[in-house]
């Protein structure tokens, strides 16, 4: 059974059994973590973070999650997932799901606060994890790379052009054709954005075109700053 509806499905249960119980049992234990070394970090275990999940958990690639509900943690560990509960923008957490030594970090947690923040925490601490993040728009991803985030990606971009192509397959055009509309399409909207955060401040631009680079240019010491309207919650 597929990962994601099966944790739709059997949440709510597991939910109301954790609710009734201390959440300790979730919280990461540096001694479950210690042998990790060069994996991938999770944060948020929605539908996105589920999805990366399966995808890494069947290329065999180390990988750990955080979420912050209950619901969600205990569903993955129901799978033998390694699933925590915890603050994402933790420092103290980070380090016990031993983010010195993981190589990435997948950001898509529920709100553009929480996922600014957890990119600021890594940047901060972690600055070797290349942390690639959900935009929930183009304001989010500029302010997302001025905290540090390694890429950004639209939220909204490859739903809309997956739900496009199957319109235009209706439509009798040949698949040939409607893969390089798509991707045109797809090209020229991420250049399109690319050039409005260099207008606006960003120093790497918006999608993986400079993956490899970090942005150094956010320095402050405070957890809880803001960034053009942008509270770390």
């Amino acid at each position: 059974m597929a990962l994601t509806p099966w944790l739709a499905a059997g949440g709510q249960f597991l939910a109301s059994k954790f609710e009734q119980h201390d959440v300790r049992s979730l919280l990461p234990v540096e001694s479950e973590t210690d042998d990790l070394q060069d994996h991938i970090i999770i944060l948020g275990f929605g539908r996105v973070g589920q999805i990366i999940a399966q995808l890494l958990s069947e290329r065999l690639i180390p990988f750990v999650a955080l979420d912050a509900g209950s619901d969600r943690v205990a569903a993955g560990r129901a799978l033998d997932l390694p699933v925590y509960f915890g603050d994402s923008g933790s420092r103290e957490v980070l380090h016990k799901i031993g983010a010195e030594r993981a190589c990435a970090a997948a950001i898509t947690l529920d709100t553009p606060g929480a996922n600014y923040r957890a990119v600021w925490a890594l940047n901060k601490y972690f600055p070797n994890v290349k942390t690639f993040v959900r935009a929930h728009d183009v304001d989010h991803g500029v302010n997302l790379e001025k905290a540090g985030a390694t890429a950004v990606v639209p939220e909204t971009l490859e739903p809309s052009l997956q739900l496009a192509a199957a319109v235009l397959a209706q439509a009798k055009l040949p698949m040939s054709e409607i893969q390089e509309t798509i991707n045109e399409f797809r090209n020229r909207h991420l250049s399109e954005l690319t050039e409005l955060c260099a207008t606006s401040g960003s120093s790497l631009g918006y999608g993986f075109s400079r993956a490899t680079s970090k942005s150094k240019s956010f320095t402050s010491d405070d957890e809880n700053q803001t960034v053009d309207g942008t509270l770390a919650i």
